[in-house]
């Protein structure tokens, strides 16, 4: 299993915020980039002040990344993705934003629902 990477340039954020396909749910926004060659699955969660404390948003950060890396479908998937988290996630249980975020995927067509 490939390890997940991060979107770590300025570059690469704004252009996966402004081309990327957004897709919206209850507790989180997913912004899908497919990549153009292959190469690794790249992922940033993204948390704003808006949704906590910094407890707050470091656990969301955690567990959307833990979502990710679990996700048996990563290593066929190339791009980049931003998982940007809604107020209401940080009041979510670990499986509400693990069902909400498997759904934008299927939505993305980054994963199917067999998977």
């Amino acid at each position: 299993m490939r390890p997940l990477a991060g979107l770590k340039r300025q570059r690469d954020f704004q252009r996966l915020l402004r081309q990327g396909n957004r897709y919206r749910g209850r507790f989180l926004t997913l912004v899908a980039l497919p990549a153009q060659s292959a190469g690794p699955l790249r992922a940033a969660p993204i948390t704003s002040k808006k949704v906590g404390g910094a407890v707050v948003r470091n656990r969301l950060r955690r567990r959307f990344r833990e979502i990710l890396r679990q996700s048996a479908w990563r290593d066929d998937a190339a791009g980049d993705l931003a998982v940007i988290a809604h107020r209401e996630a940080a009041t979510a249980s670990y499986a509400e934003l693990e069902q909400e975020l498997r759904r934008a995927l299927e939505r993305a067509r980054l994963v199917t629902e067999a998977a």
